[in-house]
C-alpha cells in the first residue's frame, strides 16, 4: 500500500506519465484533478493542458474510429446496435445530419459530455472527413479543458463535489437537448 508521502513523490516524479492514459480514459474527472495538482505545483499548468488536450483528442479519435471502421453505415447495423434501436433508417438520418451540420453536432456533443461518445462515434459512421473532425473536436476541447482545469484549480479541495456538479450539469444539459430534439422532431411532422 502507498503511503501519502510515497504517493506524493510518485505524482511529482511521474505525474504527466500517469495523467496521460487517465486523460484518455476519463478526461473530465482527470482534468479537474490535474487542475488541482497544477495549483499544488506538482506540474505546470501548460504541460498538463497539453497532456489533457492530447488525451482528449486521442480518446475521441478512438470513438471516431469505432464508428468509421467497426460500425459501418453502408450496410445493416450490427445486431447488438439494432437491438438498441439503431435501424438502417435511423442510421441514414444520422449520416445525412452530419453531412449538413456535423461541426455543430460535434461541438455540442463535446460540450455536453453526456452525448459525446455517441456523437463522436456517429461522426465516424457518417464518414465525416478527418481534418474537419479534428478541427471541430479541438475547437470544442479547448474551452472545455480550460473550464475543467480552472474548476480543479479553484475548487480542487472539494473534487468529489465538483465531479457531482459536473455530472448533474451534464445530465441536465443532455435532458434539455433531448427534450428540445423531441419537440423539434414533432414540429417537423
Amino acid at each position: 500500500m502507498f503511503s501519502l508521502e510515497s504517493l506524493d513523490a510518485l505524482i511529482r516524479a511521474h505525474g504527466l506519465l500517469i495523467m496521460t492514459p487517465l486523460a484518455i480514459l476519463e478526461g473530465p474527472v482527470v482534468t479537474v484533478i490535474a487542475g488541482y495538482f497544477a495549483r499544488l505545483e506538482y506540474f505546470s499548468l501548460t504541460a498538463i493542458f497539453a497532456v489533457v488536450i492530447g488525451g482528449e483528442v486521442f480518446g475521441d479519435l478512438l470513438f471516431y474510429s469505432l464508428g468509421r471502421w467497426v460500425i459501418r453505415a453502408d450496410g445493416q447495423p450490427p445486431g447488438w446496435l439494432a437491438r438498441l434501436g439503431l435501424t438502417q433508417e435511423r442510421l441514414e438520418k444520422v449520416v445525412r445530419s452530419f453531412d449538413r451540420k456535423g461541426g455543430r453536432m460535434l461541438v455540442l456533443g463535446k460540450l455536453t459530455h453526456s452525448a459525446g461518445a455517441l456523437v463522436l462515434t456517429a461522426a465516424g459512421m457518417a464518414r465525416m472527413p478527418l481534418v474537419p473532425f479534428l478541427f471541430y473536436n479541438i475547437v470544442a476541447a479547448i474551452p472545455k479543458t480550460l473550464f475543467l482545469l480552472g474548476a480543479g484549480w479553484m475548487f480542487g479541495d472539494i473534487i468529489a463535489q465538483v465531479n457531482d456538479w459536473l455530472a448533474y450539469a451534464s445530465l441536465g444539459l443532455f435532458i434539455l437537448l433531448a427534450v428540445l430534439g423531441v419537440i423539434w422532431l414533432k414540429s417537423k411532422q
